[in-house]
């Protein structure tokens, strides 16, 4: 099983229908797919990664690590070098709720 893969420069053209088709199905089967050719440069993509990788370990991973989700699973096997993931929404539509999430650099805003 591989990840979706929708190439933005398909949406231009004669292949809009079936790039749209597959969006479509990366979405209504696997609820994410990866986007190539979508014009973001490079540079930003890794500063914004870089970004949100500060925040989360300068404001989330401890807490995480507290959670009763992460307690729960400490005396299980093999999960001591497990890459865990937490996340925070941002959105800007229809208005922003930025100045709610707490300790966000002027950088990463």
């Amino acid at each position: 099983m591989e990840i979706p893969v929708i190439d933005f420069n398909e949406l231009e053209g004669q292949n809009r229908k079936k790039t749209m088709a597959l969006l479509h199905q990366a979405c209504e089967k696997w609820g994410f797919f990866k986007v190539e050719n979508h014009g973001v440069e490079k540079e930003l993509t890794e500063k914004v990664k870089q970004l949100v990788n500060a925040h989360y370990e300068d404001n989330l991973k401890e807490s995480f690590y507290e959670s009763e989700v992460a307690r729960s699973l400490r005396n299980k096997d093999n999960i001591s070098d497990v890459d865990w993931e937490s996340t925070f929404f941002i959105w800007h539509c229809p208005s922003s709720n930025i100045n709610q999430v707490a300790n966000l650099s002027e950088d990463l805003r």
